[in-house]
């Protein structure tokens, strides 16, 4: 549980509650680049599907045919709502929205619990990096390889699946500063230090 404590003179500003929503395709940089920012200010609380995900299921890559990726969804909103009770709050969202709808609904779900201000951190990782930290993943492989690794209980994709993705990803994003945003951040996590966005 996360408090938070303010003097009878606090600004303004400091009674906010403020949420950042990251924005970007897979493996762009988005968790590793948002768990470094938290350590660098212990108020700042980061909500993470994929963290819950792998709580509640122990990862990340399940079947579409089961309701676990609604369920933790679920669970999310649950720790969103409880959260934005506070009269003053930062906190980073870290769920999927590849789509310009799914962001809208993001934030009007957000307005509706009570968020002041809601940033977009938008990840425009190179797509030479992208590509390089997709088959990082655990639990993926080519599927050039399934002949040999197909008793290891990997997903598969086609070897230009990142980069499909990403170019997808981009596309449906191209409007991203007319979808409700107050603010937007390009990040490059390759250039752009956590100490640089910290103090939103």
């Amino acid at each position: 549980m996360w408090y938070f404590c303010f003097t009878n003179d606090a600004r303004e500003e400091d009674l906010m509650r403020e949420i950042i929503v990251t924005v970007g395709p897979q493996a762009s940089g988005k968790s590793s680049f948002c768990e470094r920012v938290v350590t660098l200010d212990p108020l700042i609380m980061l909500v993470s599907r994929d963290t819950i995900l792998t709580e509640l299921f122990g990862g990340t890559l399940l079947s579409s045919y089961t309701d676990a990726h609604m369920y933790a969804l679920e669970q999310m909103w649950e720790v969103v709502e409880e959260q934005l009770k506070s009269s003053s709050l930062k906190m980073i969202l870290d769920t999927w929205n590849g789509s310009s709808d799914e962001r809208h609904q993001i934030i009007r779900k957000l307005r509706y619990l009570g968020a002041d201000r809601i940033t977009a951190w938008y990840f425009v990782t190179p797509i030479e990096s992208v590509e390089a930290w997709f088959w990082q993943k655990p639990g993926i492989a080519k599927i050039g390889e399934m002949r040999t690794r197909k008793d290891e209980g990997l997903v598969f994709y086609l070897e230009d699946a990142p980069r499909r993705d990403y170019e997808i990803f981009h596309r449906l994003a191209s409007g991203i500063t007319s979808e409700g945003f107050d603010a937007m951040v390009k990040i490059n996590p390759l250039v752009m230090r956590p100490e640089q966005v910290a103090e939103f």
